[in-house]
């Protein structure tokens, strides 16, 4: 009985036998993404908050009376989602919403407890993402920094 070579018989048991996933820079990116993560949601446990209201918070000082569709698009959340995040912040007393006129943008601002928030967040969030802490010197982070911010645009991220 004649027996074709492995990689004739099955081609994709073969590719899978070759590919390595640590020489794949999304791979390697995704498998990253999810330590930073972990390590993220670990760090703002400690002051009540989750990355996104992180980020929303950090929209808010950035550029106060944001509208709910543009702290969206700067978190990644469609504008219904970002509709329910904003009404659990308020809730808590970290952000205001002005009551608009149907059909226009309707500006979010940080209370002074978002404030409060957001600096209880911030040393915990530097400390995180100090190069040492990420294994890297200062040169090694910067060109990283820069080489992912490259990586987005490429992928069609203009924000």
């Amino acid at each position: 009985m004649d027996h074709a070579p492995a990689d004739e018989a099955n081609p994709a048991a073969s590719a899978a036998a070759r590919f390595l996933p640590e020489d794949v820079t999304g791979w390697t990116l995704v498998r990253t993404y999810q330590i930073m993560a972990r390590r993220f949601y670990a760090t703002f446990a400690d002051v009540d908050l989750t990355p996104t209201h992180f980020g929303v918070l950090v929209q808010l000082a950035r550029h106060p009376g944001t509208s709910q569709a543009a702290l969206a698009r700067s978190v990644f959340m469609t504008p219904q989602a970002m509709g329910e995040l904003l009404t659990a912040i308020q809730a808590r007393g970290l952000v205001t919403r002005a009551t608009g006129q149907v059909g226009r943008p309707t500006p979010v601002t940080l209370t002074d407890a978002g404030r409060a928030a957001l600096h209880r967040a911030v040393p915990r969030v530097e400390a995180i993402n100090r190069p040492e802490a990420l294994g890297l010197t200062a040169a090694e982070s910067a060109t990283l920094n820069s080489l992912l911010h490259k990586m987005r645009r490429a992928l069609g991220d203009d924000s």
